[in-house]
């Protein structure tokens, strides 16, 4: 089979869980046989605006060549920083190129990761060549130009209407700050000590503010939401196939889209393997571990409140986290950043991880990263990996706030987490590479009955 992906791009240049996912569904397609190549968004000229398609030198990853393409001058790449030139990110593209590119590649299958940047005009022209269209919904950026669909600390009210919209993307990036990090020097620098610095102090920034209110600063307006959320529906009504990697997912693109076929298919990544082994709980502190960024939407904060008010009745515990805290809690204990070679030693440190997001987490590979690993897991009603948590195996709770996350882990014994590792190293398969990249081709790839 001949597969052309699209997704943001390769390792360095982009990172992040989708790009984790991308990359490693390629490799595995590359092992089975398959022809595979990534079309990714590139450089935005600033004088020459033509939009082409050029072949760039092969990507090579675990011993397998991935063709790439550069699309030059797609639309601009928002990430989950919001939209405020609506026209900008509408434009339309130059359906001869596009023909020109898809005939001469000639794939059977386009698997498309996001709908930044694409034009709505590329998939039409794939679809009157008949090639078939797949979208893995990786988060809500159709619905939400910020992704997240999270204000003011908490799920977004407005997402229906479209009303504070305009408030919420009053920060989006211009779009010659969105021309200078899809330029190729960026590219080069991106990993420099200073723009990292830079990196960092804007996400941390980002992260932390959340909450904002910026009902002051108002471009645009519900009306111009809506159209453009009308945009990306048509987009997806083009698709012949829906991925959805989770009910969470599922059940929030339904709220608003009435979609084609669809299909929930857990995604999973090359690091996650069958690592399950039987743990020791003989020892009297509870090790307690949380393995995301500084962020009120991921349950940072709220997971920190409810530690916080724990620690007032015990001191038998400690929270394991790999950032810098703005305030630390006695109780922390701080690593660096870590890498994927570094789990097994994380989880054989940890007697349950934690996974508190409060906004809708469309899987959340933590959560199957500790299971591989024998660990007992504790999530959130909001996170989508839920769908893989027997309750023998963890905990979902339901009404999830400072109070019941704390009532929760206060109830916890040693038995209880020794009893759910077994349970785990029992009957808990964690689910493969391997075994994903052959449900994807079944449900996916394949007509209904092949």
């Amino acid at each position: 089979m001949r597969i052309l992906h699209y997704s943001l791009g390769f390792p360095p240049y982009r990172s992040g869980g989708l790009t984790k996912f991308c990359l490693d569904l390629m490799i595995e397609q590359k092992n089975e046989g398959d022809e595979v190549a990534l079309l990714w968004p590139g450089q935005m000229g600033f004088i020459d605006k033509k939009i082409k398609i050029k072949k760039r030198s092969e990507y090579l990853a675990s011993k397998q060549k991935i063709m790439s393409f550069e699309l030059i001058n797609p639309l601009p790449i928002s990430f989950d920083e919001g939209i405020r030139n609506f026209d900008k990110f509408t434009l339309k593209g130059n359906k001869d190129v596009f023909f020109d590119f898809l005939t001469s590649f000639q794939p059977d299958v386009i698997h498309l990761h996001t709908l930044m940047g694409i034009h709505k005009e590329f998939l039409e022209v794939a679809k009157s060549l008949n090639i078939k269209l797949v979208f893995t919904a990786h988060d809500f950026f159709p619905i939400c130009p910020k992704v997240t669909l999270f204000r003011n600390g908490k799920i977004c009210d407005s997402v229906g209407n479209c009303k504070k919209c305009a408030s919420c993307n009053s920060t989006a990036l211009s779009i010659n700050k969105i021309q200078i990090l899809q330029s190729p020097i960026y590219r080069i620098l991106k990993d420099s000590i200073l723009v990292k610095k830079m990196r960092k102090a804007h996400r941390d920034n980002y992260l932390s503010e959340e909450t904002a209110d910026n009902s002051n600063k108002v471009i645009g307006n519900p009306f111009d939401y809506k159209k453009l959320r009308k945009y990306y529906s048509d987009i997806l009504q083009m698709m012949d196939t829906i991925h959805y990697n989770s009910s969470i997912t599922k059940m929030v693109y339904e709220k608003f889209y009435t979609l084609p076929s669809n299909t929930i298919i857990p995604v999973t990544h090359c690091d996650i393997n069958d690592n399950r082994v039987i743990k020791n709980f003989n020892h009297k502190i509870l090790r307690i571990r949380y393995l995301g960024p500084a962020s009120k939407a991921k349950g940072y904060y709220l997971l920190k409140d409810s530690l916080d008010m724990l620690w007032k009745k015990r001191k038998d515990f400690i929270l394991d986290i790999h950032f810098q805290p703005t305030e630390k809690s006695e109780y922390m204990k701080i690593h660096d950043r870590y890498n994927y070679n570094e789990l097994k030693d994380i989880f054989n440190m940890t007697d349950i991880l934690v996974v508190p997001s409060i906004w809708y987490e469309t899987f959340g590979f933590t959560a199957a990263e500790a299971l591989s690993y024998g660990v007992p897991v504790i999530v959130s009603e909001n996170v989508g990996a839920k769908d893989v948590l027997d309750n023998q195996f963890g905990i979902i709770i339901n009404d999830f706030n400072e109070s019941n996350l704390k009532k929760c882990i206060d109830s916890l014994t040693m038995q209880d987490l020794a009893d759910m590792n077994k349970n785990i190293c029992r009957s808990y398969e964690p689910y493969t590479i391997v075994q994903m990249t052959k449900d994807i081709v079944n449900k996916c790839y394949l007509p209904r009955g092949d």
